[in-house]
């Protein structure tokens, strides 16, 4: 912690009663626990993808004629401007050319992050955080509120869901919900961030002991990358591709244009979305549905006003065929009713959105499909994206797994197409992620407890939930899974395609109410009501969502804080300290481990 936190610590401090004291002490030593995902981004430590760019025999040698020394990024949006920005970053002797075409407009809803794209965002790509904020405006989240199912309060699944900082298991003793079992679920509930205002117009911010994410106007963010891909020399042709000519089996030659140009590249990175123009229809790679699990395939868009009240979360609604997102920005909420075509029409859909938010408007369709192709890197074609794989828009995975397709080219592209190319390894690597992911969200249908509509009789009956059933029959038997014993435990975390770690699913399994026999708490019930009251008090100082992004927009010194302080989750995301993290050390004193 640098001498200017510590002395604006030491001042707020003073401010607090005894309880108070006692919360703040017990978040700045027990708030590690965040995501697993963030593992999977950088679980290589310091080095690896970070330093690529340094690592000489990365470089083709002069003389070498299957040398990669050009990278042709096929298609626009995020994953396109992201893969360019990157390989620009980290292998700077390519030579790298983004190919989109201008007549194909961005979709401009609001996009919902993990907590892994702010470190691979300032650190990896090196932005400069006071321009994002400028340029992009983005807002916190600090996890997903569900309105999932019948029950009116929903449950909070926080980004700290792994820390316990408050008690899960006294949390449904006093409460029936999970609401109380962490600090940032507190705060969520709260509607309120974790800074606090100090005497002369200075701010104590606590962000960096949290792990959050951000929300992101998609339309403008895309813009920022742009206009910073430009600046970083990256170069740009606006075209699309009349024909993929093929140079041998799994090859791409080069690619015509409509006027007859051709664009030849050593490697291609296919960005073009769900159209997988070079991976599926050029190079055949066969799609892996996952719509047994998944049902949905259809999203209509809107923009409802919020009338400056910023909600430091996403929200996930349950709808009579799916679900609704709700993605604060600056401006206002972006919404989107995420359903099955099967159960209901795209009209239907609109006026159901209209019902639920009666000032909605700029209504937007979006048709996607859910799985994966067995590949994502082919010959010269690497898929990135939508073009490679995609599940539906619930826990915010889009981005995440872009930039985890991102690190994967970046890390493992040989020099030379002459040298041994780890195909298979990024192949069976990614896929085994993906996979993850969709028995992730696939307990989020199968469990939720609504059954009023034909879409949720059948989700509570048909989604396929296969891949977790050994892991769901440990969990009835004794939850939460954190607290069984470290041989199950270690056996759950080799074996179960769980992707957000064993909390996760604890969060998701017992929000929702899912019939398990519950571990007995170690600790009396007044040790945790404590406990909560001292937290309650600490979270009704935070300031409002708006109030405390205006203190970042204005004041560098939070951003700097939270992205150099040696004790800043971003900073240490990767270190082992993040991905060994020991569940018995003084960090985790308000855990409960079962008697």
């Amino acid at each position: 912690m640098t001498d200017s936190t510590q002395q604006k610590l030491r001042s707020f401090t003073e401010s607090l009663s005894a309880e108070e004291r006692a919360a703040v002490s017990a978040w700045l030593g027990g708030g590690d626990g965040r995501p697993a995902e963030l593992d999977a981004l950088f679980a290589d430590g310091e080095g690896g993808p970070r330093e690529a760019a340094l690592d000489p025999a990365l470089r083709p040698r002069q003389d070498d004629p299957s040398a990669i020394r050009s990278v042709g990024v096929i298609g626009g949006g995020t994953a396109g401007y992201l893969t360019a920005l990157a390989l620009r970053a980290k292998r700077p002797w390519l030579d790298v050319t983004l190919v989109e075409s201008s007549g194909i407009p961005i979709i401009g809803v609001g996009e919902a992050t993990t907590p892994s794209m702010l470190p691979f965002l300032h650190h990896y790509l090196g932005i400069d955080p006071a321009d994002l904020y400028e340029k992009v405006l983005p807002t916190w989240k600090l996890g997903i509120r569900f309105d999932w199912g019948p029950h009116p309060e929903g449950f909070m699944a926080p980004f700290d869901w792994g820390s316990n900082s408050v008690g899960v298991l006294g949390s449904l003793a006093t409460q029936g919900d999970i609401n109380a079992f962490t600090l940032q679920s507190l705060f969520m509930k709260a509607d309120r961030a974790p800074v606090f205002p100090l005497e002369g117009g200075r701010h104590l911010s606590l962000m960096k002991q949290m792990p959050f994410a951000y929300h992101l106007d998609n339309q403008r963010f895309v813009r920022y990358l742009t206009d910073l891909a430009a600046a970083r020399g990256i170069r740009h042709v606006d075209a699309t591709v009349a024909e993929v000519v093929l140079g041998g089996d799994d090859w791409v030659d080069c690619l015509r244009t409509p006027d007859g140009r051709e664009l030849r590249f050593d490697l291609y990175v296919d960005c073009t979305g769900f159209r997988s123009l070079l991976l599926e229809k050029t190079l055949g790679s066969r799609f892996v549905s996952y719509a047994a699990s998944l049902a949905t395939d259809t999203a209509v868009t809107g923009v409802v006003p919020h009338g400056g009240h910023i909600k430091p979360y996403t929200t996930a609604t349950t709808m009579d065929a799916g679900w609704c997102w709700n993605i604060p920005t600056r401006e206002a909420d972006h919404v989107g009713y995420v359903h099955s075509s099967r159960f209901l029409s795209l009209e239907e859909a609109t006026e159901e959105l209209r019902r639920r938010y009666p000032g909605v408007d700029t209504f937007r369709p979006v048709r996607f499909r859910v799985g994966r192709h067995e590949e994502a890197w082919r010959g010269n074609v690497v898929a990135i994206g939508n073009s490679y794989a995609f599940v539906e828009p619930l826990e915010s995975s889009g981005l995440m797994m872009i930039t985890l397709g991102i690190l994967s080219l970046v890390s493992t592209l040989p020099a030379s197409w002459a040298d041994p190319v780890p195909r298979a390894l990024v192949n069976r690597a990614l896929s085994k992620k993906w996979d993850e992911i969709r028995w992730f969200l696939s307990i989020h249908y199968r469990f939720n407890t609504r059954r009023d509509t034909p879409f949720w009789r059948e989700m509570h009956t048909g989604a396929d939930v296969s891949g977790l059933e050994p892991l769901l029959e440990v969990f009835r038997a004794g939850a939460p899974l954190r607290f069984r014993d470290s041989v199950v435990r270690g056996f759950l975390e080799s074996t179960a395609p769980t992707f957000y770690g064993l909390e996760g699913v604890d969060c998701l399994l017992l929000g929702q109410g899912y019939p398990a026999r519950l571990l007995p708490m170690s600790e009396p019930v007044e040790a945790w009501q404590a406990r909560k009251d001292a937290a309650d008090a600490l979270v009704g100082r935070g300031l409002g969502t708006a109030e405390a992004l205006r203190a970042f927009d204005t004041d560098p010194e939070l951003n700097a804080e939270l992205l150099d302080d040696p004790d800043s989750w971003v900073v240490r995301t990767g270190t082992d300290r993040l991905v060994n993290a020991d569940p018995d050390a003084p960090a985790a004193a308000h855990r409960e481990p079962a008697a």
